[in-house]
C-alpha cells in the first residue's frame, strides 16, 4: 500500500479531474441526474422526495425549517416545497397539539403512495450500483463515505483554523 505522503505528493501532478474531490462532485451530479431522471418519470423532484421521506420518518414531528436542513435547501424553497405539497394533496397540516403557531405535518394516503414509488425508483438506482460494484465494495464505499463526510464536516473552528490547514503549511516548506 503506498504512503500517504506518496500520494499526496503524486496529487499535484494529477489533473484537476483525478483528485478526491472532484470524483466526490462528478459522483454527485450523476447520482442526481439519475435521481432526476427517475423522479421525472413519477412527477416529483429531489427536494419533494426528501421532505415527503423526512415527514414519514418525523411521524409528523418535524418543522419546515429542519426540513430544509435535512433537504440541502433555503428555509424559503422549503415553504414554497411544503405549499406545494399540500396544494397536490401529498401532506395535511394541522395546528400542533401544543398550540402556537406550530403545524403538524402528515403523509396523505396519496403522499404516502407517491413516496412508496419514489423509493422504489431510488432503491432500483442503489440496486445497479450495488451489482456494478458487488457487496464488499459497496459497503466498503458507503463506510468511505461516511469517513470523508465526518472528516471534511469538522469544518474551521473558532480560530478560524480548518482541520486541513496543517496540510497546507507541509505544501508551503
Amino acid at each position: 500500500m503506498a504512503d500517504s505522503r506518496d500520494v499526496l505528493s503524486r496529487l499535484e501532478e494529477l489533473s484537476v479531474s483525478a483528485h478526491l474531490l472532484s470524483k466526490l462532485k462528478h459522483a454527485q451530479a450523476a447520482a442526481r441526474a439519475a435521481l432526476e431522471g427517475e423522479f421525472g418519470r413519477i412527477g416529483i423532484t429531489i427536494p419533494q422526495f426528501l421532505a415527503l421521506a423526512f415527514i414519514a420518518e418525523s411521524a409528523g414531528t418535524i418543522s419546515s425549517a429542519e426540513l430544509a436542513r435535512q433537504s440541502y435547501c433555503s428555509p424559503q424553497a422549503m415553504i414554497t416545497i411544503v405549499a406545494r405539497l399540500q396544494a397536490a394533496g401529498l401532506i395535511t397540516r394541522t395546528p400542533a397539539a401544543g398550540g402556537g403557531r406550530s403545524l403538524t405535518m402528515r403523509l396523505t394516503d396519496k403522499g404516502t403512495e407517491l413516496l412508496s414509488s419514489a423509493r422504489a425508483h431510488a432503491y432500483a438506482i442503489e440496486r445497479f450500483v450495488l451489482d456494478r460494484l458487488g457487496a464488499a465494495a459497496y459497503a466498503q464505499l458507503l463506510d468511505s463515505l461516511d469517513r470523508v463526510t465526518a472528516a471534511l464536516s469538522q469544518g474551521t473552528t473558532v480560530t478560524k483554523t480548518a482541520p486541513w490547514d496543517a496540510y497546507l503549511h507541509d505544501l508551503e516548506s
